[in-house]
């Protein structure tokens, strides 16, 4: 059946988070497991389980050590070849990757150091896996096993670890050297036993240091808790402005709805009153031209009787209306 995207195996970006690609915090997290792994891996001849993009063989091999690295997932190891084809000759000649199950695997080579980096969590059955890893020991060899601390819900992490279930996977085979919290992982180094042992509780200096470290994670917890609750009120604060902007916006679009409604009557009112001024001023027009007519009549007749007066027939009238006018005002003064 084929595998939908999200149950796809996802990439181990251990090699990006290294250099910083995954952010500056991350890659800080990251190289502090890694060179832990580095430094508490001692000898010539390393045998890395798990090697996934070949990152801790590499930064083995430039310190001379001849690693064999390999990974259950061929992506992994293709990765891997990759990275160290960008190497020196002289680390590649050190380092053979190979894509391969450890409980398959065989090879007539004993190691100095065995890596087992982020692996058991990812197993049903460890003690299976721990058995096998320390078959490939030189006598006196290590062991170096790294496992996240506690609650880390992955899509393949079969097992929550602390302390004891892994003591108990550990101890029959080795003495415990090394005991290491790196932020949320726990390491632990393994020196081999000549025989098989069985397991042994945890010690009281242990159950000490099992303290020590959940109150370390417990800080970093609460830290984590703290800065997320400020990221939380950033939010919050940034949703708020985002709101008032949203009702500011909404209001500027009611407003401009308002202005546009206004406008438009406005526009209907001075469209009417155009219509108004047009009708009134064609009034206005057709009465000019009237009056222009009557003043063009009555300059003739100004004209006419300007003639008439100037003529003798003219100032005869003339002094006879004059004469009957004087007339009528000695009768008037006489009543």
């Amino acid at each position: 059946m084929m595998q939908t995207k999200q149950m796809m195996r996802p990439k181990d970006e251990i090699r990006a988070a290294y250099y910083d690609q995954l952010g500056v915090a991350f890659g800080k997290k990251v190289r502090s497991r890694v060179h832990w792994i580095i430094r508490e891996t001692k000898g010539s001849q390393i045998l890395d389980i798990g090697c996934s993009g070949g990152l801790v063989p590499i930064l083995l091999g430039r310190e001379g050590k001849q690693v064999v690295g390999i990974d259950v997932s061929p992506e992994a190891i293709e990765e891997a070849t990759a990275a160290l084809g960008e190497e020196a000759h002289s680390v590649q000649e050190l380092i053979h990757l190979e894509e391969a199950n450890l409980m398959t695997f065989q090879t007539s080579q004993r190691f100095d150091t065995v890596l087992m980096t982020e692996v058991l969590e990812h197993i049903g059955e460890p003690e299976r896996f721990v058995e096998k890893a320390c078959s490939f020991l030189k006598p006196g060899g290590r062991l170096v096993v790294t496992v996240p601390f506690g609650v880390n819900d992955y899509a393949d992490h079969k097992r929550t670890y602390y302390l004891q279930h892994l003591l108990e996977q550990l101890t029959p085979y080795g003495t415990i050297e090394q005991l290491e919290r790196i932020d949320k992982w726990l390491g632990v180094t393994l020196t081999l036993h000549p025989e098989k042992q069985p397991s042994r509780p945890v010690t009281e200096q242990e159950v000490s240091w099992l303290e020590t470290a959940f109150e370390a994670v417990e800080r970093l917890h609460l830290t984590e808790i703290v800065r997320l609750k400020q990221l939380n009120k950033k939010w919050e604060l940034k949703q708020q402005k985002q709101q008032d902007i949203e009702q500011e916006q909404a209001e500027l679009v009611s407003e401009r709805d308002q202005l546009t409604r206004q406008l438009a009557e406005k526009e209907d009112e001075i469209e009417l009153l155009t219509q108004q001024y047009q009708m009134v001023l064609a009034r206005y027009e057709g009465a000019l031209v009237s009056n222009l007519d009557v003043l063009e009549a009555n300059a003739e007749w100004k004209s006419k009787y300007r003639s008439l007066a100037n003529s003798k027939l003219g100032k005869i009238v003339i002094r006879y209306w004059k004469f009957r006018r004087n007339v009528k005002k000695r009768r008037a003064r006489r009543r």
